[in-house]
């Protein structure tokens, strides 16, 4: 079973990812001006999870659908968010070729496959569902202050007591992924995601079908650059 299968799918993620609902109506306003698309757009959350980040994309008056791996997670964002909402796989959406003006990919969720083949599947497909000309906007975290963060914690384990779970984020032996282990209700999680450069990012796009994106270096929109935190890149359809 692939790790994003299990991981996401069990009880114990709504604990580990509790913080990242009160993050949504920091994270949810900016990226949606970030989209930049006009009222009555069609756009694609993919993938959406719960629906944190939906109430902010429909508040711009765009029309959402959500789509997501997750059972659990589509039940929650059926009951808390009602939409449109479908279970899918990034690598072969269920969506008509040129059907959305926009795909909304948040909170680094590109990199997840095994094979960079799979990945960039993943954009070509973001790519085919897209309108020509129509924006997709890749939320992913910055290789270079992950580096110095994950230096820091030395690949030791720590505790977070106050949602009930432990971690340790150590990168592979070549440096190109990032493995996340956590234990939480009595069961053990372990993240691996690819963590592009820059260039790889841009390399991707181009492949996939997208003109070169602009990037920004944070949720307000401020200039991209090596050690931003947030990359965030939109990139328009040929």
């Amino acid at each position: 079973m692939d790790w994003f299968a299990w991981d996401f799918d069990h009880p114990a993620y709504f604990d580990i990812y509790a913080d990242k609902a009160a993050d949504a109506g920091r994270e949810g306003p900016a990226l949606a001006a970030l989209l930049d698309l006009p009222a009555g757009s069609r756009v694609l959350d993919l993938p959406c999870g719960w629906g944190r980040l939906h109430p902010h994309l429909a508040a711009r008056g765009l029309a959402v659908a959500g789509g997501d791996l997750s059972p659990l997670n589509l039940r929650r964002h059926a009951l808390e968010h009602p939409a449109p909402l479908a279970r899918l796989d990034l690598r072969a959406l269920p969506f008509r070729t040129g059907s959305a003006d926009g795909v909304f990919c948040a909170f680094t969720s590109w990199g997840y496959f095994a094979t960079a083949a799979e990945n960039l599947a993943q954009l070509r497909e973001f790519a085919r569902v897209l309108r020509p000309g129509g924006v997709l906007l890749l939320d992913l975290v910055g290789r270079s202050s992950l580096e110095r963060a994950t230096a820091r914690l030395r690949s030791r384990w720590r505790d977070y007591p106050d949602r009930g779970y432990r971690e340790r984020v150590r990168w592979s032996p070549d440096r190109r992924r990032i493995w996340t282990e956590r234990q939480c209700q009595g069961a053990a999680f372990r993240h691996d995601i690819w963590i592009p450069t820059d260039a790889e990012v841009r390399a991707c796009l181009a492949e996939a079908g997208f003109r070169p994106p602009a990037a920004s270096g944070g949720l307000d929109g401020q200039p991209w650059s090596e050690d931003s935190e947030r990359w965030i890149y939109r990139a328009v359809t040929r």
